[in-house]
């Protein structure tokens, strides 16, 4: 039996691990919006109305200066890595990897996003929510968050847990694909059209419908779904099979790689609508699907010849 001290402990740990995780999927849910190439400059939506209304509103006269005069007239290139870091952000959060750098990027990162929001003229931005947003993160770097139930915390233990995290990981990958494969089951199997693994929930008021439980997560057709799969249980496989382990990386990574330049998914809503939304969410969680499970077979294989070479 665990002892009172070692519980707690055990306790501690995923308590700050799925906090972690938490804050990877915050970032997740919130990619899908900022959708390229003109992220909402056309329409006045999307990243734009909000970069917009910090250059107009925000609290601090420095940084309106600098959204007006630097952000706004590049706002493209501005968009693109709006999306990639919040991308970056998500993925390693979420597998934790090198979490202490990453949790300070993403308090820096909230840091603009709540001068740009906090005085926006519809007034449904609650201030408080992007102070605790910076404040986490750099909990999270205070507690170094990936060495618990992270990607981190496998590198500084003995080499031999490799391999049964790598199998952890591939059934990370075959759960996310059999629920995508289920969500999109009336889905055509390849396509642009794709189902949301995640909600999408609101209520309606006199025949208008209000969204406000939007925790989207990816986006599925059959194919994809079964690709994750596929490529799971390959990572499953390689935690014995080097050889498997790296040809479920190399999926991983080039499904990651060509679902973020496509750039936008076809989503078709509950209600039959059709929203554009952008494939930055996939690409997150397959690229650390990717990165984790190739950081893992390197330091497995490293582990196999260590005696040899010694």
């Amino acid at each position: 039996m665990l002892d009172r001290t070692a519980l707690r402990e055990r306790s501690r740990g995923y308590t700050i691990g799925g906090v972690r995780i938490l804050a990877g999927l915050m970032w997740l849910a919130n990619i899908h919006w900022k959708v390229p190439g003109d992220f909402g400059q056309d329409n006045g939506g999307g990243l734009y109305k909000y970069t917009a209304a910090g250059a107009a509103n925000a609290p601090l006269a420095p940084f309106r200066w600098a959204l007006r005069e630097f952000v706004l007239p590049h706002f493209t290139l501005f968009g693109w890595f709006t999306l990639i870091i919040e991308t970056a952000l998500a993925g390693l959060l979420l597998i934790g990897y090198r979490t202490r750098l990453v949790a300070l990027i993403g308090a820096a990162q909230a840091i603009p996003i709540g001068l740009s929001v906090i005085y926006y003229p519809k007034s449904d931005e609650w201030a408080w929510s992007y102070l605790l947003m910076i404040g986490l993160h750099l909990l999270l770097w205070a507690v170094s968050a990936g060495d618990h139930l992270g990607v981190d915390g496998v590198l500084a233990a003995p080499r031999d847990r490799s391999c049964s995290a790598q199998r952890v990981v591939g059934i990370v990958g075959v759960v996310i694909g059999v629920v995508g494969l289920f969500i999109a089951r009336s889905i055509e199997f390849a396509g642009r059209k794709a189902a949301l693994l995640g909600s999408d929930a609101g209520f309606v008021t006199d025949g208008k419908l209000t969204r406000r439980w939007e925790l989207k997560f990816m986006w599925f057709n059959p194919m994809w779904a079964l690709m994750t799969i596929a490529f799971g249980v390959l990572l499953i496989v390689g935690a014995r099979y080097a050889v498997a382990a790296w040809v479920g990386v190399a999926g991983f990574a080039s499904i990651a790689v060509v679902v973020f330049f496509s750039q936008t998914f076809d989503y078709v809503r509950n209600d039959g609508t059709i929203q554009k939304v952008a494939t930055g969410s996939n690409a997150a969680v397959w690229a650390g699907l990717a990165l984790a499970g190739a950081l893992f077979a390197r330091r497995a294989y490293v582990a196999a010849v260590q005696p040899v070479t010694e």
